[in-house]
């Protein structure tokens, strides 16, 4: 149907456009997906673990991947300025294995001291102004007993999420024990797959344990994670539909292109639903290419993305200062047939009514003056 030169343009050009915005539409959908996954699971490593298990009986090796955990808040104080802490009193094992690869340990000092050693963040260093092997001022305890204390930074992190750096601290748990005594609170952090914490949640309650998960103890940060995937698929989804608009145009334009030959076909007795149905499929396939193409390079971009996220960290731009920029891509499959599922439904039912009133106007006299 379609034959001149000027027509396979329009087709080239219209399938060069879908494919574009689709690639930056799956592009946005991975990249939102895999950071808000990637924040959620750091912040279960790092903060609280996937499971939290109160009881301070727990197997700490076996079938369950857990860890002992002393917890309480202090006040650091530097020459400067002053900082809400999460101290966190951990074992020796504790930043291995899955954690390992979660945190960067930048500085560390080698200096032997009585004094308890912290692990401070990089950006808590430098709201403190302070570097290793410095002395901070530590306000602990209960309500009712508030006592100071001397501690050492012997290590600075960076685990490149930075609303969770400023505030947590690593320490030994047995000198926290000594130093804090009865405002420590113990528990267990068990780690899973995130896709598996409901069930591991519910066999551990019907062992008999305490247990809740890392987004009960943070259902702010949780509820936050969720809304942002929601939301921003929805408006992809939208852009999508609207998307199908834009095959509409091709197909009124086939149409114009060979009016000549579509009056002729009438002439010959073919009937205006068999030439909508040519058309139509024509216009899909176009649809259906671009979509393939649209989809495959948003995924290539997305698996770009994570060599140049640590240049724009390195740069430390305040813009970007609270988003997590190191992170692995993860694809949401299902998510990205639904909105190829969406586009193409669009632009059968756009394409189906703009083919319709273009046909209509298709008469004997398009052949006269044509």
């Amino acid at each position: 149907m379609v034959g001149n030169r000027a027509s396979r343009r329009r087709i080239l050009f219209q399938i060069l456009l879908i494919t574009l915005s689709l690639s930056a539409l799956v592009f946005a959908l991975i990249f939102v997906t895999s950071m808000s996954d990637a924040i959620a699971n750091k912040y279960a490593l790092i903060n609280s673990g996937h499971l939290i298990v109160h009881d301070r009986s727990f197997p700490t090796s076996g079938s369950y991947d857990s860890y002992l955990v002393g917890t309480t808040y202090g006040l650091l104080y530097s020459k400067e300025t002053t900082a809400l802490v999460f101290l966190k009193g951990v074992e020796d094992d504790y930043l291995t294995g899955k954690r390992k690869a979660e945190l960067v340990t930048l500085k560390e000092s080698g200096e032997s001291t009585t004094l308890m050693k912290v692990m401070i963040s990089k950006s808590l260093a430098q709201t403190l102004n302070v570097h290793p092997g410095e002395n901070l001022a530590l306000m602990i305890g209960t309500e009712a007993n508030v006592r100071p204390a001397l501690v050492r930074i012997g290590a600075i992190y960076d685990s490149g999420y930075k609303e969770l750096d400023e505030l947590l601290v690593f320490t030994d748990l047995s000198s926290l024990v000594r130093l804090c005594g009865e405002s420590v609170t113990f528990h267990h952090e068990v780690l899973v797959e995130m896709d598996r914490i409901g069930e591991v949640r519910d066999r551990l309650i019907h062992e008999g344990y305490q247990v809740t998960a890392w987004s009960d103890e943070a259902p702010q940060i949780a509820s936050n994670l969720i809304t942002s995937k929601e939301v921003t698929f929805i408006i992809i989804s939208i852009i999508g539909l609207l998307l199908g608009y834009a095959t509409s145009e091709l197909a009124r334009q086939m149409v114009e292109d060979d009016k000549r030959q579509i009056t002729l076909l009438l002439l010959l007795g073919a009937r205006r639903r068999m030439l909508g149905s040519s058309y139509l499929l024509s216009v899909l396939i176009v649809t259906i290419i671009a979509l393939i193409f649209g989809v495959l390079g948003g995924i290539l971009l997305s698996y770009a993305v994570p060599k140049v996220l640590p240049l724009i960290e390195q740069q430390s731009f305040s813009l970007f200062s609270f988003y997590l920029l190191r992170f692995s891509i993860a694809v949401p499959i299902k998510r990205i047939l639904l909105l190829g599922a969406l586009v193409i439904l669009s632009s059968t039912a756009t394409v189906f009514f703009s083919l319709h009133r273009a046909l209509r106007k298709q008469t004997i006299g398009s052949l006269a003056f044509d």
